[in-house]
């Protein structure tokens, strides 16, 4: 006879909760390691011209990076000369950072070890927070916590966000920042925008931008959310972009003053750099205009910091193209832009994310067809577009959601499990063919002369040094670049991730009880709830 089907126990919202988090602190923990397990001695000239600076500055308490620009450790062409003295020509976010650790642990070791500890205290870590950041995003806003673990794995181990979370670039820093940004303002502490609310928002995209100016259109579209969610404070025309609001209605005049409160905290660390460039050039002036290379101070010197009419050539080498292209190498991309076309057809939160993923990554898009030197130099993909990948990567969340938890789903179960089976398939393939290159060395040489890349067309037959790099790789004859030069590190950290992804996955509850709730009906700010319009 056959037995009556045992009822799956119910957890509550609590246990759901502090199972999330374990899985995430566990994921998150191995992406750790595995972002700390990689030593690339070849650190490259972008990277030594910012470790320079801190050398100079903690050793030597001096700006001028002249005992170390020519070093064999530290040797660089990205640098700045003025009246006979060399100086790093990036701007300092992530050289700031690594200076308080510099001066605990950097007079004991080598160059190298010093190098590879500021690397694990300012990308590594960062771009560990910023995993955890992606994870609690797409949680909070109802992407059930299993899907999460998946989608935070193939969002950082699939593209190059994990790459340059290796070496001391400043991208998984200002990523960090940026996220942070974006978390503060969809769940502040206080339930609302408040004084402080407002100043954790202006200094997190202060220090994205003194990270890298790179990060500025990202700023800008994180700004005008949180210009949108003081309007939806106020309650002016309407606005139910953000869900669960407690307390009454502020006035405009209050929100200038947060606004006033956020654009004095986000100035802070930018004035930091403009006092930095004052005190060497003795004006306002940006070190790129003092480009030791005639190459690097005329190309910057063209448009807008470099920046000209995107080149519809340069599109195609970015996008499909082997040679750099997104969705070539990380072919999840497309699932995540789909996603983000999806969540713009949704409300509240997730209508957001949709909008805030397609504009960073078409904006993006534009800059590097526009940038003279397209191709980023030495490089494992196309980094210009990092900035946005891990905005464009929330729109996963949407291709994973049941469809029984959204009020306004159409599709059958039938196109939920496609949906989830194209997420899978397209994250284990991005993996297979990112991960290798991160672990080989993100900075893989560029594999054509400037000139050809400069005039490079539909038609011009490019060098792909990544394609050999994945054969190598897969065939067993490629040295990783580990700590203790020997692959052991790397296979160890391997299996103790596909271990964490196992458990994460385990730990995770299915779902959070009345998280399917977060964005309907709306509660506005004075209380009342009132649901939006259906879809047409």
């Amino acid at each position: 006879m056959p037995q009556p089907p045992v009822a799956e126990k119910k957890i509550t919202t609590k246990e759901a909760w502090k199972g999330t988090f374990l899985a995430a602190v566990v994921l998150c923990g191995a992406l750790l390691l595995m972002m700390i397990c990689p030593n690339h001695r070849e650190r490259g000239w972008n990277v030594n011209t910012r470790l320079a600076l801190v050398f100079a500055v903690g050793e030597l308490g001096r700006l001028e990076i002249d005992p170390f620009h020519e070093t064999k450790s530290l040797e660089t062409m990205d640098k700045a000369l003025f009246n006979g003295h060399y100086y790093s020509d990036k701007i300092f976010g992530v050289s700031l950072l690594a200076l308080p650790f510099y001066k605990m642990f950097g007079d004991v070791q080598s160059i190298d070890d010093t190098a590879w500890m500021l690397k694990n205290f300012c990308a590594a870590l960062p771009g560990a927070v910023a995993a955890l950041l992606f994870f609690l995003l797409l949680v909070k806003t109802g992407t059930p916590p299993r899907w999460a673990v998946a989608i935070t794995l193939f969002a950082t181990l699939g593209t190059i966000w994990f790459g340059y979370s290796t070496v001391f670039y400043p991208y998984s820093l200002g990523i960090c920042c940026a996220l942070g940004a974006l978390h503060v303002l969809f769940f502040p502490p206080a339930g609302r925008i408040t004084p402080l609310n407002s100043a954790s928002v202006g200094f997190l995209l202060g220090y994205t931008l003194l990270c890298d100016l790179i990060f500025a259109m990202l700023v800008a579209g994180i700004a005008l959310v949180w210009l949108m969610r003081l309007a939806d404070q106020i309650g002016v025309v309407g606005m139910r972009a953000f869900a669960q609001m407690r307390g009454q209605r502020i006035r405009a005049t209050k929100a200038a003053f947060f606004i006033l409160i956020g654009g004095i905290a986000g100035a802070a660390p930018l004035v930091l750099f403009a006092a930095y460039c004052h005190s060497i050039f003795g004006s306002f002036s940006v070190p790129y205009q003092y480009e030791v290379s005639d190459r690097f101070r005329e190309g910057m010197s063209a448009g807008i910091m470099g920046v000209t009419a995107p080149r519809i050539d340069v599109l195609w080498f970015i996008t499909f193209h082997p040679y750099r292209g997104i969705f070539y190498w990380s072919p999840i991309m497309l699932a995540a832009i789909a996603g983000c076309i999806v969540a713009t057809r949704q409300y509240g939160k997730r209508r957001v994310i949709g909008w805030l993923g397609l504009y960073a990554f078409l904006a993006y898009l534009l800059f590097n067809a526009g940038y003279y030197m397209w191709w980023g130099g030495w490089c494992m993909g196309p980094r210009f577009l990092l900035p946005a990948l891990p905005f464009a990567l929330l729109g996963l969340g949407e291709l994973v959601r049941d469809d029984k938890l959204s009020a306004y789903a159409k599709s059958s179960r039938h196109a939920v499990v496609a949906s989830r089976t194209m997420v899978v398939a397209l994250g284990v393939l991005s993996m297979a063919l990112t991960l290798p290159l991160a672990l080989y060395d993100p900075q893989i040489p560029q594999g054509n002369q400037d000139a050809v890349l400069d005039a490079a067309t539909w038609g011009t037959q490019l060098q792909v040094p990544q394609l050999q790099i994945i054969k190598a790789f897969y065939s067993g004859r490629l040295p990783l670049s580990v700590g203790h030069e020997s692959a052991t590190a790397i296979i160890a950290c391997l299996l103790v991730m596909v271990a964490a992804v196992a458990a994460a996955i385990l730990i995770a509850p299915r779902a959070i009880p009345g998280l399917e709730r977060n964005d309907f009906p709306f509660h506005t700010v004075d209380g009342t709830a009132a649901p939006p319009p259906p879809i047409p």
